[in-house]
Order: C-alpha cells, then sequence, then structure tokens
C-alpha cells in the first residue's frame, strides 16, 4: 500500500467513527437513543431523549460527526476543522431541534480544537450562547470537555509576573524612542505655548519692549 493508499485509508477510518462507545454508555444510563435521524435539516449520528422530570420535556442531545468536505484530506492534514464547518454542524443540530450538540472529532487533539473554536465564536457575544449549547468530543472520551479558562487556568504568581514584565517592556520603550519621535506625541497646544516662551525670551531687550509696548 502506498502512503497516499494509506492516508486515505485513515481519512476513510476518520470519516466513520467508532459510535458504540457512545451509544453504549448512553443506553447504560437508560436514555432512549437513535441512529442516522434526519429531521429536514440534515442527517444527526446519534439523538438521545434524557428525561429529567415528569412535568418536563425531555432534553434532546445529538451527536454530529465532523467530517472532511468532499473526500478531501486537509481537516486532518491540519488536525483541526474550519470555524464554517463547526458552525454548519451546531445550525444543524439547533434546527433539527436539539437541546445539545456535541460534535464528534477523531481524535483528542481535534475534540479540544473544536471546544475552542466553539468557545471564540461564544465571546463575540449573541443572542445565541454556542458554548451553552455545543461542545467538541471524540469516541473514547473519558473526561470533561468543558475548557477550564485561562483566568483560571493561570496561576495569579504567573499573571503579576507577566504583567510585571510588560509594564517593564513598556517603561524601556518609552524611555529609548529618540528625542524627536517623543516630540511627535506632544500636545500640539503645549507645543504652540512652549514654542512661543521661546521666542519671546530670545529676543534682544528692546525689541521684546517695543512689542510689547505695541501691544
Amino acid at each position: 500500500m502506498t502512503s497516499e493508499e494509506m492516508m486515505k485509508q485513515q481519512n476513510m477510518d476518520a470519516e466513520d467513527p467508532d459510535l458504540d462507545t457512545i451509544i453504549g454508555t448512553l443506553e447504560e444510563r437508560g436514555f432512549e437513543v437513535e441512529q442516522n435521524k434526519d429531521s429536514g435539516a440534515g442527517l444527526i449520528d446519534i439523538v438521545c431523549k434524557i428525561n429529567v422530570h415528569p412535568s418536563l420535556p425531555a432534553i434532546n442531545c445529538g451527536f454530529i460527526v465532523l467530517k472532511s468536505d468532499e473526500g478531501g484530506s486537509k481537516d486532518y492534514e491540519d488536525n483541526q476543522f474550519s470555524l464554517r464547518k463547526i458552525q454548519e454542524a451546531i445550525v444543524r443540530g439547533i434546527r433539527s431541534g436539539l437541546d445539545k450538540v456535541y460534535l464528534v472529532a477523531p481524535n483528542e487533539e481535534m475534540a479540544k480544537s473544536v471546544s475552542g473554536k466553539i468557545e471564540w465564536l461564544a465571546s463575540f457575544g449573541s443572542l445565541l450562547r454556542l458554548d451553552a449549547i455545543s461542545r467538541g468530543i471524540f469516541p473514547e472520551q473519558q473526561k470533561s470537555s468543558v475548557i477550564t479558562p485561562s483566568r483560571k487556568r493561570v496561576p495569579e504568581g504567573e499573571k503579576i509576573r507577566k504583567r510585571t514584565i510588560r509594564e517593564r517592556e513598556a517603561k524601556i520603550e518609552r524611555h529609548s524612542k529618540p528625542k524627536g519621535e517623543r516630540s511627535k506625541r506632544e500636545n500640539k497646544l503645549k507645543k504652540n505655548i512652549r514654542e512661543s516662551l521661546l521666542d519671546r525670551h530670545s529676543r534682544p531687550k528692546g525689541q521684546r519692549k517695543k512689542k510689547e509696548r505695541r501691544g
């Protein structure tokens, strides 16, 4: 088998991941599971209904396998999916009536990339918080898919150290600039006043008096 054929086979395996682990876990917990469901907005690979209370409607969760377009392999070569592909899958799930849309990636790294891009899309602010609806996961995932925000992930001491370094660099940059460059940033009014005072005090005494008397 040539390297090109091996790459093609790997892409085909990634296009059709083993969802038995996800299905088995859902069924073990007593959830109703349907496969390959299409409600008119597009195919949803797995749909499960979670009943939380007799007085409340079931929560519809869907799992959509992210695939490379038109048999291409760029997604797998880059080890990440495009924003367009992620958005399209989430919208497909929402239009299908899902309350939660989980995007299934071939491996852990790609799943983290998907979750990161969902967080990035949500950071712009909109009526719909995508990060509250969707996450990236991979079939064998056992730990939480929730991304810890950087403000919690980075220790406080490290934040202070980085802030001190930035302040020091800004101070060095400010004082290392040539005088001419600094003067360009001065307020125009202050510059005009200074030049006017310099002009007046640099004239001979008699000339200054004549001008003042004339005024």
